[in-house]
């Protein structure tokens, strides 16, 4: 006895027959690959929609996708497991320590350092909730827990903290823009309670995106014309797609608004910094008196002063440029340095990942390909390499920041001691 999805099925093959094959066989014959030049027509859709419900009734039937790599290669298991648990760690202590040691130093209680501790509080929760999720996908080959929501949730999480991390870099560049391009207007914009305000509406700004992205990710299967059909009990965790979709570039806006528009926006911004700076370094001069000076000291002997005024002898002063830039400049420098390295490497390791979702969109074969089911874990890999590295940058380029850490662990070690030292007396 025929079901009614059998049903549905056989007619609307016998409709696509008449269309595009001249009611002829060749569609049984070359089987759903010869349909998918046709998937712009309703009726092709359609097919593949009802066929891909009907081949869930048949036991041992694996969607498109869910065979992951790691289920034919098992040895990428542990190793994937091992990078992710390794970059994890490093990220969540590394993120933690930066909030505490900005919070508990005052030297470091500015504008930018509350931008870093607000990136450092995004990347140490992407951490948490996206190396979890990965974890699970390795392990679960790709099948998410069955929990209520739980596509929807951990991408709604992921996305927040992600935009929260790219809107904190954004106005970082403009913070550091305004403070030495337009310095005079400076205070106005960015004072204390202001950049608290700015804070807060970086994670509301974040979190609408990022709740229409999570409820469109769902647990789906790929039919054979490469839309994600959402299912009840098999598939994996993405992104919901259909011909009719009101929102049918979904990835390639994210793209443009999360990584192209602020890529630009951050690039024309450091140009106009260093251009800037380099202006500011060359306008530098020094007054410097000439005389007779001891070479040990570099204090000016200036000529005797006579009594009498017709006679009176001034040293000769020259207008040179300044070698070195005032300390100033300097420390602007050093900031600026250190988060065009930030941004640099930010940009650099979520560009894989733009480009992996944008493969697997448009190349239809790429589940079946073992190096393109390499690309999801290898990107996602290098995200939280990104948000590990910030700390080590921070460390590296400034000294406020590198004694500041030095202190808190000297301080924590301190603390562990004493309390060794009372238990042992009791």
């Amino acid at each position: 006895m025929m079901h009614d999805n059998d049903i549905q099925t056989a007619l609307v093959i016998e409709r696509i027959k008449r269309l595009f094959f001249n009611n002829s066989e060749k569609a049984m014959e070359a089987g759903m690959s010869a349909l998918r030049e046709y998937c712009y027509h309703p009726d092709v859709q359609l097919l593949a929609q009802l066929s891909l419900k009907g081949a869930l009734d048949h036991p041992g039937y694996q969607p498109n996708g869910t065979d992951q790599v790691s289920s034919e290669q098992k040895y990428l298991k542990p190793i994937f497991t091992l990078i992710f648990l390794f970059v994890g760690l490093v990220g969540l202590i590394g993120n933690l320590l930066t909030v505490i040691v900005i919070f508990k130093t005052k030297s470091l209680h500015s504008h930018t350092n509350y931008f870093l501790a607000n990136l450092a509080t995004s990347d140490f929760f992407l951490i948490v909730i996206g190396v979890s999720f990965d974890l699970v996908n390795i392990w679960n080959d790709e099948q998410p827990l069955e929990l209520f929501g739980y596509c929807s949730l951990t991408s709604t999480l992921i996305s927040l903290f992600t935009f929260a991390s790219i809107l904190t870099i954004v106005l970082l560049t403009a913070e550091r823009f305004q403070a030495i391009c337009y310095p005079f207007s400076h205070r106005a914009i960015f004072d204390e309670k202001q950049v608290k305000i700015f804070i807060l509406v970086i994670w509301i700004v974040a979190l609408v995106p990022s709740i229409y992205i999570g409820f469109m990710f769902k647990r789906v299967a790929q039919d054979f014309c490469g839309f994600n059909r959402p299912m009840s009990y098999v598939g994996k965790c993405d992104l919901t797609t259909s011909p009719d979709s009101f929102f049918r570039y979904p990835f390639e806006t994210v793209m443009a608004i999360t990584f192209v528009l602020p890529l630009f926006f951050i690039i024309y911004c450091y140009f106009r910094i260093l251009v800037t700076l380099n202006e500011m370094s060359n306008s530098t001069h020094v007054h410097a008196p000439v005389g007779s000076a001891r070479s040990d000291s570099g204090n000016f002997q200036f000529p005797h002063v006579s009594n009498n005024s017709n006679n009176q002898s001034f040293p000769l002063t020259v207008h040179t440029k300044n070698v070195q830039p005032p300390r100033s400049q300097q420390a602007q420098k050093m900031v600026i340095k250190m988060l065009v390295t930030v941004t640099a490497v930010f940009f650099v390791c979520y560009l894989p990942y733009h480009a992996q979702r944008l493969i697997v969109k448009y190349n239809r074969d790429c589940s079946e390909s073992v190096y393109c089911k390499l690309l999801y874990p290898i990107t996602g890999i290098l995200q939280y390499i990104s948000a590990s590295l910030n700390p080590i940058f921070y460390n590296l380029m400034s000294v406020r920041f590198r004694n500041g850490f030095k202190k808190l662990i000297k301080d924590i070690w301190s603390h562990r001691a004493r309390r060794y030292s009372t238990l042992a007396k009791v």
